[in-house]
């Protein structure tokens, strides 16, 4: 017992090597071993044994010579980003249409194929559309090695639209999925990912709220934390639908009046419970000046010390891909 109890701590112990040169070599994109060696503290011998690993595998591929002032040569590693690869199919809203768009991504998220579908509104998602979907790249690309789909939380119809509903993290949808392809899969909402992909691209803000507010939808709220997206204990955080508020109808109003008046007071809430130190709107069709009216509502010095940035954008789905990139590079990481 006690020998493989210390064979265990040793695999840990180098699967925690091989994580920390993945990580410095992503982080570099090309580096010398005594580069490596400055940044993972691990001793040479040690690094040597890790660079052959990673090398076999294919993670790393060995590169040329680079030249240091008055010393001899250095061999240089470079980190394979193309050695695995991901596929991200997102559904989205524009212009009153939905759309599937897919994107096949390389392990630095750099694009390498990106298209969209228009979906037929009279045809409700099914299992099956994902697999033919998910099929036609995994032939393309051999090497994806993780599939991550996001979808709104609103309105997505069919068996995928209620497996959603009844399973916010859609662990069983996913599992038919990977049995079928044999690659892990998971299912992410719009607004957890487009915050996340806002939190990315905010610099310096340790707390991101993103907010779908759209006249005639369901609303939907996103948090994310030093990097994290908060799920709450069941996966269900930020269904500000249930806000008071909105009277049990969970809907943001049509008519532009109401829509703003219920939309000012749901950031309010939103900023005042949690706090963020940047808030994104997401919204198309919201009145001009939404942000001057919210703040002139503001009476109180300790909610305007509250307020956040905010920013009104359209670019919903450019923050969920960019979030669904980091999504799949952590599910990548985690299954070594």
């Amino acid at each position: 017992m006690i020998e493989s109890s210390v064979t265990i701590t040793s695999k840990q112990i180098r699967e925690q090597n091989l994580q920390l040169v993945r990580r410095a070599l992503h982080k570099e994109q090309i580096c010398t071993a005594s580069k490596l060696k400055e940044m993972t503290g691990l001793s040479v011998v040690t690094l040597n044994k890790i660079l052959y690993l990673l090398i076999a595998s294919g993670e790393v591929l060995e590169g040329g010579k680079s030249s240091i002032p008055n010393g001899r040569p250095a061999t240089t590693y470079r980190f394979n980003e193309m050695n695995k690869l991901i596929l991200i199919l997102s559904i989205y809203i524009r212009s009153g249409n939905k759309y599937v768009g897919y994107s096949v991504h390389n392990l630095f998220g750099e694009c390498l194929e990106r298209r969209e579908e228009l979906i037929d509104e009279k045809d409700s998602i099914q299992t099956n559309e994902f697999k033919i979907g998910m099929e036609r790249y995994v032939e393309r690309y051999p090497k994806i090695s993780v599939i991550g789909v996001s979808m709104p939380s609103d309105d997505v119809g069919g068996r995928v639209g209620s497996a959603i509903r009844h399973d916010s993290q859609s662990k069983r949808l996913s599992s038919h999925l990977e049995k079928h392809f044999n690659i892990p899969i998971f299912f992410e909402t719009d607004i957890n990912a487009a915050t996340l992909g806002c939190y990315k691209r905010c610099k310096n803000q340790e707390y991101v709220s993103g907010i779908i507010l759209v006249p005639g939808k369901i609303p939907g709220c996103g948090f994310c934390y030093n990097g994290s997206v908060l799920r709450g204990k069941d996966g269900m955080a930020g269904e500000i639908r249930y806000f008071p508020m909105y009277n049990d109808v969970g809907v943001l109003p049509s008519e532009s009046l109401q829509a703003d008046d219920l939309a000012i007071r749901t950031i309010r809430a939103v900023m005042c419970v949690l706090n963020p130190g940047y808030v994104a709107i997401y919204s198309e069709t919201l009145k001009p000046g939404l942000i001057e009216r919210l703040k002139k509502q503001i009476s109180t010095a300790a909610e305007e010390a509250l307020l956040p940035k905010i920013e009104i954008t359209d670019n919903l789905r450019e923050d969920t891909v960019s979030g669904m990139v980091s999504l799949c590079l952590k599910k990548i990481e985690q299954n070594g």
